[in-house]
């Protein structure tokens, strides 16, 4: 298969980015690097970049065919069982290395990939985690991603319900990017999101629920010092300011690279 031809399929499949997909594919299944695609049109008889140039055409996500992806200062193994990390999740893990103290233990729950606890003991002082998720699977992929960036020595996994219980323990804070997007929104998403699990994603009385359950299992668990931070849907401020109030807690919302409401940050 020729790069350009590639080009081509992915255009006609509508594809958002049909050269970067292309290079990416011929980059991980060639090893070739991306500035001789650029010079030459590279010819390929590799099957397994045939089969993942037809799994991209049917919309399945990069990530999952390439089987990794770089998020924060890391990189994860990621398959069908956990969401895919996303730069905007990189907002919550940017926040939550600043404002962890040295040494301080903190919980991270629907913790999919592990994405966010993994970046967040990487990337801060002597800290230790506990990271929760309903799925078994997604809870052994986070597992090897913490093998994979050495920090498998400081966190505690579990199998948890974050709707139904509460993890026993004391933390300074606790980090969550949980399911938030509505049913409505979900049915209007791009092909490639049903590819990833469903559970990971949805959440009823408007895409709240996990907040409001959060805040009523754990508003009395954190430090006294200590911070709730969320990853939130663009559309969600106005609403977690008014969970925070309800709770007890002050949100301060920040936004993301691209100007959007990303995470809440609440304290008492």
């Amino acid at each position: 298969m020729k790069y350009l031809d590639c080009v081509r399929l992915f255009t006609e499949s509508g594809i958002d980015n049909p050269r970067h997909d292309a290079a990416m594919l011929f980059e991980h299944f060639c090893k070739i690097k991306r500035a001789e695609l650029l010079t030459r049109n590279f010819d390929s008889e590799s099957t397994e970049l045939k089969d993942a140039v037809e799994r991209r055409c049917k919309r399945e996500p990069l990530q999952y065919i390439i089987g990794e992806v770089d998020f924060y200062r890391e990189r994860y193994t990621v398959t069908p069982d956990c969401l895919i990390p996303r730069s905007d999740t990189e907002v919550l893990v940017e926040l939550a290395t600043k404002k962890l103290p040295r040494g301080a233990r903190f919980l991270d729950l629907c913790t999919g990939s592990g994405c966010v606890a993994v970046s967040t003991l990487k990337n801060s002082d002597s800290t230790t985690a506990v990271a929760t998720d309903i799925s078994e699977s997604a809870l052994k992929i986070a597992k090897k991603n913490a093998e994979k960036n050495g920090v498998i020595d400081r966190i505690e996994f579990l199998q948890n319900d974050a709707l139904r219980e509460a993890v026993l323990g004391d933390f300074f804070a606790i980090l969550s990017n949980p399911p938030y997007v509505t049913e409505e929104a979900y049915n209007n998403l791009a092909p490639e999101i049903y590819f990833e699990p469903r559970e990971a994603l949805v959440a009823e009385n408007g895409g709240l629920i996990f907040y409001e359950r959060i805040l009523e299992l754990y508003k009395d668990k954190i430090h006294t010092d200590g911070f709730f931070a969320f990853e939130i849907g663009y559309d969600q401020g106005e609403a977690l300011i008014s969970l925070g109030k309800k709770f007890g807690f002050f949100t301060e919302i920040i936004k993301d690279y691209s100007g959007n409401d990303r995470v809440a940050y609440l304290k008492r």
